[in-house]
């Protein structure tokens, strides 16, 4: 079931990603924990991959939480700069 108002192709590319990646950069700033910010967006992912798109997964469930942890990664190591 995708959503009807609006263009698949950017809801997957766009809208998702900056949700999920932003959520799971949310945590690890609040929590200072980096896998829990990992973990944060793989379960956003699944969740939105599942309400919109039924019971398929698919790659973009170890993409995003990759992109995570380098983006993560990178803004702790410049902190510590």
């Amino acid at each position: 079931m995708v959503y009807e108002g609006m263009d698949p192709f950017l809801l997957q590319l766009v809208i998702i990603p900056f949700i999920v990646i932003s959520l799971g950069l949310l945590v690890v700033w609040i929590t200072k924990k980096i896998m829990l910010g990992v973990i944060a967006t793989l379960l956003a992912n699944i969740l939105l991959e599942l309400i919109l798109y039924g019971a398929n997964l698919s790659s973009w469930n170890i993409t995003f939480p990759i992109v995570t942890l380098i983006i993560s990664l990178l803004l702790i190591m410049k902190r510590r700069e």
